[in-house]
């Protein structure tokens, strides 16, 4: 099932930095380069699920968990953006 996702935004202002990365030596380049803005947003869009997915919480009794595990499907989430000017995602929560 597709997840709904709160604070999307089609063209985030990180997608106009350029990409710094050194693509002429791939073993130099991966992972990504913790200075190359443009990859690091990318990584952290990419890495933000798209479909709906299960989450295990203990069942709790007089504030206390139980032995019992409550299944339960997540399909909304919100995303959490950085202010320094480049919308990227900081996380997202559920």
């Amino acid at each position: 099932m597709k997840l709904k996702i709160n604070g999307l935004i089609n063209n985030p202002k990180w997608k106009q930095i350029a990409c710094i990365c050194d693509m002429s030596n791939p073993e130099k380049s991966h992972p990504i380069s913790r200075n190359c803005k443009h990859c690091c947003c990318k990584q952290a869009e990419e890495s933000m699920p798209k479909e709906s997915f299960k989450v295990n919480n203990p069942e709790m009794k007089n504030g206390k968990p139980t032995d019992k595990v409550i299944v339960k499907e997540v399909k909304e989430i919100t995303i959490m953006r950085s202010s320094d000017g480049y919308e990227s995602i900081l996380g997202w929560s559920f």
